[in-house]
Parts: structure tokens; sequence; C-alpha cells
């Protein structure tokens, strides 16, 4: 068999067996039957948990799921430290922006005993801390509206801060340098998510109560509800979880002082103790307080204090999501019926959890097939497999065209490189030096610590991460296949043979 018939025939099959690889990979989303029993849905949690940790690399996850007002699954999986320091039941994680629905807790309590009206205006309450002047009138920037998040205020969310960095030394300061607080639309007009109104609402908290803002969150809120693991101070939690990366490496963790927007440590029994005190209050929020928490805003009805909002068939499903650097969560709970779900990861791409466990949970609260209740994520994962299969068989033509090539005598591999022509030459040098300078990058930015799974770096937190794990490649064989197929250089061919013309 000629050679070039056989390199045709190996990238051929090369191409057939990575678009297989591909198809037979591709996420399922597993469904849960409403009707089924708690046994069985137990069950079914736990397979989907085990192999979501397995595909995804997590390190250390806690999660449960309620029903009928009691807790019928709670999983404590993985380590909570580099030393294999397993999760137990009070382990705390941080669980980003669900710190808002503690927060929220936090101010009803002061609007239950009289010291603040929720539709009165914040700037009175503040000793620390003015709004500056603008086009709106700063008066209707009140509690209720920034429990809400239409009281036009800035700044969408907050990031940590590493120890190599100026850190503010409290709140106000925060308030005046990461990105100065201020009124940026009509309050009252319409929903626009702000971690900058929640700090707004710590300083609010603080300066009404007299007290640190976690020093008056764990006294009126953790402590009633028999949360002893919760809390905005790491120091003073020592069974707190580490952070880790995508290669189960312990990282450096950030430091919030945005504490009410997303600084909250929470272990996973005392989430359940919190999610069962959303049904009745738990003895700190009377059912009217929780009903205010739980009300649509004026600007959105799929959103009330911080929560989302979601109806199905048996009543209404309220709950909030959180990713903080490495850590991710996310929380359900229908008070009519007393069903509920959480799950929190101590690492970068533990938000896979919302794409496989939260979607096989939501199937049976929501009485719908899987595929339609996380429709998003599915056609998602779709997609980037469908880019990852067609990457690939383009990184096989181009390295067919180059093997084919040299296969054949036109093209070659040497050093140093020729062309036709000194112009000609160069530019695929440099076409040649740009595509090894990306692949390298690439590479360095994929497969390394230094970006792509530190913890500042969160965005590929909200990314399908076992279906970026076939993308990746592709591309970096797309751009090696470039780099070298500009650096061969082409054979001149020999023309036919010279007539031979004898005198005679």
């Amino acid at each position: 068999m000629r050679p070039l018939t056989l390199v045709r025939l190996f990238c051929g099959l090369a191409a057939l067996a990575w678009i297989y690889a591909v198809a037979t990979d591709m996420r399922v989303f597993t469904g849960i039957d409403p009707e089924a029993s708690s046994a069985e849905m137990a069950t079914q949690l736990d397979s989907v948990l085990d192999r979501a940790m397995q595909d995804y690399s997590i390190a250390g996850v806690a999660a449960g799921a309620l029903r009928d007002g009691e807790v019928i699954w709670s999983a404590r999986r993985g380590q909570a430290l580099a030393d294999g320091t397993p999760v137990t039941g009070r382990t705390a994680f941080n669980l980003g922006s669900i710190s808002k629905p503690a927060t929220v807790w936090a101010v009803l309590t002061l609007a239950r005993d009289g010291r603040i009206e929720l539709d009165a205006p914040v700037q009175p309450y503040l000793t620390r801390f003015t709004l500056p002047e603008s086009e709106f009138d700063a008066s209707g920037v009140t509690l209720r509206r920034l429990l809400q998040h239409v009281a036009g205020i800035n700044v969408h969310g907050y990031g940590g801060y590493g120890s190599h960095e100026d850190q503010p030394a409290d709140i106000v300061e925060l308030s005046q340098t990461f990105e100065p607080l201020e009124i940026v639309r009509e309050p009252g007009s319409q929903p626009r998510y702000s971690g900058g109104g929640y700090v707004l609402l710590q300083m609010m908290i603080e300066d009404v109560s007299g007290q640190g803002f976690d020093a008056y969150v764990r006294e009126h809120v953790f402590a009633p509800l028999g949360m002893d693991d919760s809390g905005f101070v790491e120091a003073d939690l020592p069974g707190r979880s580490a952070a880790f990366n995508y290669y189960r490496r312990e990282i450096e963790d950030l430091r919030d002082v945005a504490s009410a927007a997303a600084g909250v440590y929470m272990s996973g029994d005392d989430m359940e103790h919190f999610l069962l005190a959303h049904l009745d209050g738990g003895g700190v929020l009377s059912e009217t307080w929780l009903d205010q928490a739980f009300a649509p805003s004026e600007g959105s009805p799929a959103i009330g204090m911080s929560y989302t909002r979601l109806e199905t068939p048996r009543g209404l499903l309220v709950g909030h999501g959180g990713n903080n650097s490495s850590w991710n969560a996310r929380i359900y709970i229908r008070p009519e019926t007393g069903d509920g779900f959480y799950f929190m990861t101590n690492a970068t791409s533990g938000a896979q959890l919302d794409f496989d466990l939260s979607c096989t949970w939501l199937s049976a609260a929501r009485e719908m097939p899987v595929d339609d209740v996380c429709e998003e994520a599915l056609e998602l994962t779709r997609q980037i497999s469908l880019a990852a299969a067609i990457t690939g068989v383009v990184a096989i033509l181009v390295t067919y065209w180059l093997i084919a090539g040299i296969a054949a005598g036109r093209r070659k591999l040497s050093w140093p490189p020729r062309g036709r022509g000194p112009l000609r030459l160069t530019g695929r040098l440099v076409l040649s030096a740009f595509f090894t300078v990306a692949a390298a990058m690439s590479a360095w930015l994929f497969y390394t610590n230094s970006v792509m799974w530190r913890t500042e770096v969160i965005f590929i937190d909200e990314m399908p991460i076992d279906e970026f794990e076939h993308l990746l490649p592709a591309i970096l064989a797309v751009l090696t296949g470039l780099a070298l197929s500009f650096f061969s250089s082409p054979m001149r061919q020999a023309g036919p043979a010279a007539p031979d013309v004898r005198t005679r």
C-alpha cells in the first residue's frame, strides 16, 4: 500500500475515532421521578454525586435534600484539607453569594425588633458613610429595595483579596476603594443585582446594632438556629475547609471584606438547620417576615429579597447560588411542601454540580423531564462538545496536509527552513512563530497551575469542565499543526526529463 494511502486511511480513522470519543462521552443528565420514594431519590443523588466528583475532579462536597420537612439525604464526600482530613457535617465551606440570604435574615431581625423600617431610606441609619450626590433621589434607596436588588446601586459583585494584595481595612474603606458606591439608576425602576447594595446593608447592621456584622448574625440568626459552625470570620471556624484547584491541590483562599455579600462560611449540618428554618422561621422569624422575604420585588416576579423565585406545580420554589473563587454552592427550598436541596464544594470545578446534581433534584421538584429543567445547561454542554468534535477534525486535516505533503515529497521539516523567495519565507516563519507562541500560551493557560485553575480566576467555574477537556487538546493540536505546517519547507518538484537530442 502506498504511503500516501496509509496516511489517508490513518487520518480518516483518527477523525472517526475522535468524533466517536466525544459523542460517547457527552454528559448524561439524570432525572428523578417525582413519585420516587425517599430512599430511591437518595440513591439516585448518591450515584450522580459520586460520578460527578470523579469526572470533574472535585475535592470535597457537602450536599443534602429535604422532603416533607425532613432530611432524606445527607452526603459528606472527599477531603477538607490537603492532608486528607475528610469532609464532615461540621466542615465549613464558603458559600459566596448565599451570604445574601443570611444577611436578609439579619436585616429582618432588626425590623422584627422595631429597630429599623424596611421602607425607610438607608441613609439615616448609616453613621460612617454617605451616598454621593447624583441625579437620583437618595431617599428612594430603601432597605427593602436594597434587599430586593432594585435600589439602583452599582457594583455587581466583589472579588476577594490575596495575601499579596493591599486589603481594605474594613467595609467602609471597601465601599470607597473597590468601586465607590453610588446610585446609578432610578431606585425602584428595575432590578440590578448588586453586591454593593448588600455592603450598604452590612454597614447599616453594624451602625444600628453597635456590633460587628459577624457577631450580630451569629448571635441573632445562627445561634438561635443551632448553627454553631457558621460565621463570617475564618479564624473563628476551626473546622473550615481549605480551597482546592482543579488538580485537587490546596490553594490560597481569598479574604472577602464584603461579608454580607459573599463572606459566609457554613457547614453542611448547619445548612440543613438553615433550610429547615425557612419552613417556619425556626423561632427567629415569623411566617409574616418569611413571606416578605420571598415576595416578588418591584422590578421582577423572578426575585424576592435576593432569593430567586420559581413557580412549580406544588408551590413556590426559592433559592440562591454562590461561587466565590474556588467555592461553589446552591440552595433551594419549597416552603409549602418542605422540600429542599443544597450542595457546597471547595473546588474550582465544583460548579459542575449545578449541571448534574441540581438538575437531577430539580427534575423531581419541578415535576419536569430533566432535559426541560436544565435545557440551558444541556444546550451549552452540547455546543461545547460539537465545537470540540469540529476542532479535532480540523486538527486532523491540518496534520494530514502536513504528513501527506512529506509522504509525497512535496514538503520537508528541516533547519534552516527553505522557501520560494525571501518574502514568502519570512511570512511563513512569522506565522509559524505566531502559532507556536499561541500553542505555548494555551498549554500554559490550560494545563498549569499558573492561571486557569488559580483561585483568582472564576470564569471557568461556570463552564462545563468535562466538555472543555475535549476542546482544549483539540485547540492545542490545531495550533501546533499550523505552527509545524508553516515552518515546513516546500520541496521543488523535478520537471519532466528533457528529450535526448543528439546531433548526427
